[in-house]
């Protein structure tokens, strides 16, 4: 089969033999693959020195045997190095790759995450902060996995939260009335910012504000609403990721 380029994000690099790398990508034309590249460990040259995390990149792949592609070329669209700019920003970035990976299944094309991976990366390397970030890309992961949160509406009734009163019941939201009396009280406040994140324009996700309070309140919601959609909990949810002190490359 012929080579084709897409754009992608790289999500995961897996050491090959002496010389080469399999490279887990998430692209937008063919959602995640997994690509062999030859000669990646033996030298950067090969690939220009781009084939790393943090980076939009336009890659050349072509559809191999036993699932496996491989890669041909790889030309860099823009860096986000900023991204790894302290330790709870390379976390931040981090945790949204391997949420990436594991909502994706294997060449099944799904834009959605991709989008959000394009959106996401340039609001944390410009200067976002990691914490709220961290929670705005929650809520719209949890968008792209058709498990949005119900922030504008209870799903029994159809009450606005907000007006009526809300109580979360394990990772999901019902109005006050709904509820039954079950479930931990949530505060207008916390509604009104996840209605914030789930808004937000792409190009303004490092706008959404998320107070201290309010973390308290969305973080155990969020993480496990995640969790429950992901069928998975993320390594990255319980510390941040470790950095190889030589190349300063995220450790998978």
């Amino acid at each position: 089969m012929k080579a084709e380029t897409t754009r992608a994000f790289v999500l995961r690099l897996i050491p090959y033999g002496d010389n080469d790398r399999v490279v887990e990508l998430l692209t937008r034309r063919f959602g995640r693959v997994a690509a062999l590249a030859r000669g990646a460990r033996r030298s950067r040259r090969r690939f220009g020195g781009v084939l790393d995390y943090f980076h939009l990149l336009d890659v050349r792949v072509r559809p191999g045997r036993g699932g496996m592609w491989r890669l041909e070329d790889v030309d860099l669209v823009r860096s986000f190095r900023g991204a790894g700019r302290t330790l709870e920003a390379h976390a931040c970035a981090a945790h949204a790759l391997e949420v990436a990976r594991l909502g994706t299944r294997e060449a099944d094309p799904d834009p959605a995450l991709f989008h959000l991976l394009e959106a996401f990366f340039p609001a944390l390397a410009w200067g976002g902060d990691p914490g709220c970030l961290r929670r705005v890309f929650q809520v719209r992961a949890l968008a792209a996995l058709g498990y949005a949160l119900p922030v504008d509406a209870c799903p029994v009734c159809g009450r606005d939260p907000v007006a009526a009163g809300a109580r979360v019941q394990g990772s999901s939201l019902r109005c006050a009335p709904c509820s039954g009396g079950s479930g931990r009280e949530i505060s207008p406040g916390a509604l009104r910012t996840l209605r914030a994140a789930a808004a937000a324009p792409a190009d303004r996700l490092g706008a959404v504000r998320v107070t201290a309070r309010v973390e308290g309140e969305i973080g155990p919601l969020l993480e496990g609403a995640l969790c429950e959609a992901l069928g998975a909990r993320p390594r990255t949810l319980e510390a941040p990721a470790p950095i190889d002190p030589l190349s300063g490359t995220l450790l998978t």
